[in-house]
């Protein structure tokens, strides 16, 4: 989400990753990241945690354990 006019992003550490995504979802990334003036790694980011919000079911109930 981004910031009320004049507040700062908080730094969160970051990493790269490669995904391949349907050619038509790349080009509507394009035009919104155009239109919006927001990065596509914040347009990806922000649908990767509502997505995620909202499918915890995916997560198996031990999943911190996994990422350690």
């Amino acid at each position: 989400m981004r910031p009320a006019k004049g507040e700062k992003l908080p730094v969160v550490p970051q990493t790269r990753i490669e995904v391949e995504v349907d050619t038509k979802v790349a080009e509507q990334l394009d035009v919104m990241a155009l239109y919006t003036k927001i990065t596509k790694s914040e347009l990806v980011t922000t649908a990767l945690k509502r997505f995620i919000a909202g499918h915890k079911d995916y997560f198996p109930q031990d999943s911190e354990r996994l990422l350690k």
